[in-house]
């Protein structure tokens, strides 16, 4: 059985960073996933993030959608 992800390779995600109080966004690299049990789904992304250039894993519960903006 497939997990289903809300975003893919390539999609744009936003999220909020407590550190700077600021939403970043980037492009998703690769899709992280767990599917067993509740499915666990992170978001692998590289950004300029506190002044450094980070690769970061983003949970898809903290992905912002872009409609709300």
């Amino acid at each position: 059985m497939a997990v289903e992800t809300k975003y893919k390779v390539g999609d744009i995600i936003y999220w909020y960073c407590d550190i700077d109080n600021e939403i970043h966004h980037a492009e998703v690299l690769f899709v992280n996933y767990a599917g067993i049990g509740f499915p666990d789904i992170n978001y692998e992304v590289e950004t300029i993030c506190c002044g450094e250039n980070k690769t970061l894993f983003i949970d898809e519960s903290d992905v912002l959608e872009s409609d709300s903006l």
